[in-house]
C-alpha cells in the first residue's frame, strides 16, 4: 500500500474524501466496547443504524445503548465472521493487533472499516470532529495531522453556529436626519477608511456578512449580526458611533431593517425624497462588499429584495412624488438665488461623475452654456452642446475662474478642490455663487470669509431652503410602510435562509 508523505511533524497525512453516507437501518459493526467505541456508535445512532457491539465488556455508555435497544452486543472477543454482512466497521479495541485484523478482514470481504489507532491510515475512512444542530451537521477533518486542530476548530464553529441562530438583519447608521453636514463629514466611509472599517468589522466575530452604503446622505452599515456581537457594542466603536449621543445615530433590528432599507432605496429617506441615485449607491456597495468577501449569497438576497419592494413603493408613491434629484434641487435653488435667467450668467461645473454630468444636462436644459473641469478622465460632451461647452482639466482651474459667477461642485475628493488659495483667481466684480454638492465637502467654508463677494452653500443648506409639505411626507411613509408589510415574506425568507428555518 502507498504511503503518504510525512509531515513535518512526523505524523501521516492522507487526502480524505469528505462524504456522508446514509447507514439508516444497515448493519454497522463497532469492535470494541470503549469510550472511543462508545462515541462512534453515538454516531451510527444519530444517523439511524442497526448497531451491532463486539467485545467482551462495555463502557457505561454502551450499556446504556444495548438495555434502551439502540444496540445489539456480541459478549466476547472478535472473530471474522462478526462483520459478515456490514455496510460499516469499526475497529475500536484498544489491541493494535486486534484492529489490524478486523482490517484485513474487512477488505478481503469488501466491506468498509476505520480503526481509530494507528492503523487509521491502511482503513477506508475516518470520522472528522464532528457536531449536530437539528438538521445542520459541520466535520472538521485534518487528513490524520491533528486532532486536536480539528477539534478546537470544531468547537470554534459550535460558537458561531450559535450565533448564526441568534443572527438577525441589522441597519446601524446615521444621515442627514440626525447629523447636520459639518457634524456628518467625520463619520462617512469613502476611500480608504471604508476599507479600513471593512477590515476591522471582518474580524469581529458574530458579524456573518455586511456591506457600507455611504452617500452624501448617509454612512450606513447593512450586516447580519449575531445578538451578541450587537449588545458587545463593537460595531459601534469600530464606526465610532459610541462618541454620539443615542439619537444621533440610529440601529435598525429584524423586519424593522428590512423595511428602512427598502424605504431607503426608494429615495424617501433622502434629502430630495423620491430621487433615484440612492439605487445605483446601493448596488455600488454591494459590488464592493463582494469584491472585498464581506458580503456573500445573503446580503445579495437582501439587497435583491430591498430593489424589488423599493421599486412597488416608488410605484403606489409615484402620483404623490415630484420626479426630483439633487441636481434638481441644485439648479432650482440657483434659478431662485440669481437675478436674471441662468443662461445670463457664466457657469463652471467641478466634477464629470454621475452627478457631474446630470448637473450638466441641467444647465443646458435651461439654456446656458457651461465650463466643464473634470480631473482624470475626460468625458465626451453631450451630442449637439460642443459650442455650449468648454471642457477643460483641473489643470487649467485657476485661469478659468476669473470669470464665471456660478460655480457647482459635483467632485468626490477626500479633501477640497476649492480653497482659499483660489481666492485671488476669483471673479472680484460680480457676486460669485459656489453651490457643493460634494460629502464630504470640497470647498473650503473658509474661502466665503476670504471675500465679501462670495457665497457657498452646501447639501444642508440646500435642505433647508427646500422643504416639502409635512403632510405629503406623511401620506408617503405611510404608503410605503402599507407596500413593504405586504412583501414581509421576503424579509421572513431571508433571514430562515441562515437561522435553521425559524423566521
Amino acid at each position: 500500500m502507498k504511503k503518504s508523505p510525512n509531515h513535518k511533524s512526523g505524523r501521516r497525512i492522507e487526502p480524505v474524501l469528505p462524504v456522508n453516507v446514509l447507514p439508516k437501518g444497515r448493519r454497522c459493526v463497532v469492535v470494541g466496547g470503549g469510550a472511543i467505541a462508545a462515541r462512534k456508535a453515538g454516531h451510527l445512532l444519530l444517523a439511524g443504524a442497526d448497531i451491532v457491539v463486539v467485545s467482551p465488556d462495555l463502557s457505561e455508555p454502551l450499556k446504556a445503548m444495548v438495555d434502551a435497544g439502540d444496540a445489539s452486543w456480541q459478549a466476547r472477543a472478535f472473530e471474522d465472521g462478526d462483520t459478515a454482512g456490514a455496510f460499516v466497521v469499526f475497529a475500536a479495541t484498544n489491541d493494535r493487533a486486534v484492529n489490524r485484523r478486523v482490517l484485513e478482514v474487512c477488505q478481503a470481504q469488501g466491506i468498509l472499516c476505520s480503526s481509530v489507532d494507528g492503523n487509521w491510515p491502511d482503513g477506508d475512512f475516518v470520522t472528522p470532529a464532528t457536531f449536530r444542530k437539528e438538521n445542520l451537521t459541520v466535520s472538521v477533518a485534518t487528513g490524520g495531522q491533528s486532532c486536536r486542530r480539528s477539534r478546537l476548530v470544531k468547537d470554534s464553529l459550535v460558537r458561531h453556529v450559535a450565533m448564526v441562530e441568534t443572527a438577525d438583519l441589522v441597519v446601524i447608521g446615521t444621515s442627514h436626519h440626525e447629523l447636520s453636514l459639518a457634524e456628518r463629514e467625520p463619520y462617512h466611509m469613502a476611500g480608504e477608511r471604508a476599507r479600513e472599517v471593512g477590515r476591522m468589522l471582518a474580524q469581529v466575530w458574530g458579524i456573518h456578512e455586511f456591506m457600507i452604503l455611504n452617500t452624501c446622505n448617509r454612512v450606513e452599515v447593512w450586516a447580519a449580526v449575531s445578538a451578541e456581537a450587537l449588545d458587545s457594542g463593537l460595531v459601534k466603536q469600530t464606526l465610532a458611533f459610541d462618541h454620539l449621543p443615542d439619537d444621533r445615530y440610529y440601529v435598525k433590528h429584524g423586519y424593522e431593517a428590512f423595511a428602512h432599507s427598502a424605504v431607503t432605496a426608494a429615495g424617501l429617506l433622502s434629502q430630495t425624497p423620491g430621487e433615484n441615485h440612492i439605487v445605483a449607491q446601493i448596488k455600488e456597495a454591494l459590488d464592493a462588499s463582494l469584491e472585498a468577501n464581506w458580503a456573500g449569497s445573503l446580503i445579495r438576497d437582501w439587497v435583491g429584495a430591498t430593489l424589488r419592494v423599493s421599486k412597488a413603493i416608488r410605484c403606489e408613491a409615484g402620483p404623490l412624488l415630484r420626479d426630483f434629484e439633487i441636481e434638481d434641487l441644485c439648479l432650482d435653488f440657483v434659478a431662485a438665488s440669481l437675478s436674471g435667467p441662468l443662461s445670463e450668467h457664466s457657469v463652471l461645473l467641478l466634477g464629470s461623475g454621475v452627478v457631474g454630468k446630470a448637473v450638466l444636462d441641467r444647465v443646458l436644459s435651461r439654456g446656458a452654456s457651461c465650463d466643464w473641469c473634470y480631473h482624470v478622465n475626460q468625458p465626451e460632451v453631450p451630442a449637439g452642446a460642443a459650442e455650449r461647452v468648454n471642457l477643460f482639466s483641473f489643470n487649467r482651474l485657476r485661469e478659468q475662474l476669473s470669470e464665471v459667477d456660478v460655480i457647482l461642485c459635483t467632485t468626490a475628493h477626500s479633501g477640497y478642490v476649492l480653497h482659499k488659495s483660489h481666492a485671488p483667481f476669483l471673479n472680484q466684480e460680480r457676486d460669485v455663487l459656489i453651490v457643493d454638492l460634494s460629502i464630504p465637502r470640497n470647498v473650503d467654508p473658509e474661502l466665503e470669509e476670504a471675500m465679501d463677494n462670495i457665497r457657498i452653500v452646501d447639501l444642508d443648506d440646500l435642505k433647508h431652503w427646500y422643504r416639502r409639505e409635512a403632510a405629503d411626507l406623511d401620506a408617503i411613509r405611510r404608503l410605503a410602510d402599507e407596500t413593504v408589510a405586504q412583501h414581509r415574506n421576503l424579509y421572513d425568507r431571508i433571514v430562515a435562509t441562515f437561522t435553521g428555518g425559524h423566521a
